[in-house]
């Protein structure tokens, strides 16, 4: 018997499913940078501005955390602001490679990933190669880039 509480007292703090690495991504130029992208191309109401897809984003004047329809064009809360963050930073690789962000609004024709929307709605993907600027920004970020902590993120003030 006292085998087997030394046993389960020593398992007990083992981790079972240590998690998974996650990128380390830059806040700031997410922020400034990367969620306008997100928002101008994948929260519309039909999209990712769904609270029931996996990604999901919050953006004004679309889906938002709380409050009222009064509130819908109030800048992003601090808590949305990091949900999408760590929304993003999900999809990518934690060594800055290929990733769901930047594959899945890609073309197919140009290495991107299907992407359900690109064929549901009928207007191709959001990207259609790795030269489009936007597209630019989602892979610097994915890579690495970063930005001064300092800067305005388009939308913050009213």
């Amino acid at each position: 018997m006292r085998a087997l509480v030394v046993f389960l007292l020593m398992t007990a703090c083992t981790e079972v499913n240590p998690p998974a690495p996650q990128a380390q991504v830059d806040e700031a130029f997410f922020r400034c940078d990367v969620q306008p992208v997100v928002t101008k191309w994948c929260s519309s109401f039909a999209c990712h501005g769904d609270a029931r897809r996996y990604f999901h984003v919050f953006a004004r004047n679309r889906l938002r955390a709380q409050g009222t329809e009064a509130d819908r064009n109030a800048p992003l809360t601090r808590e949305e602001m990091t949900a999408n963050y760590e929304a993003a930073r999900a999809m990518l690789s934690p060594d800055g490679g290929a990733s769901l962000l930047t594959l899945k609004p890609l073309e197919q024709d140009a290495g991107g990933y299907f992407h359900r929307g690109a064929t549901l709605f009928g207007q191709g993907n959001v990207f259609a190669s790795e030269n489009d600027p936007e597209w630019r920004v989602l892979g610097d970020w994915a890579a690495g880039k970063k930005e001064d902590p300092a800067c305005i993120e388009p939308g913050s003030q009213l």
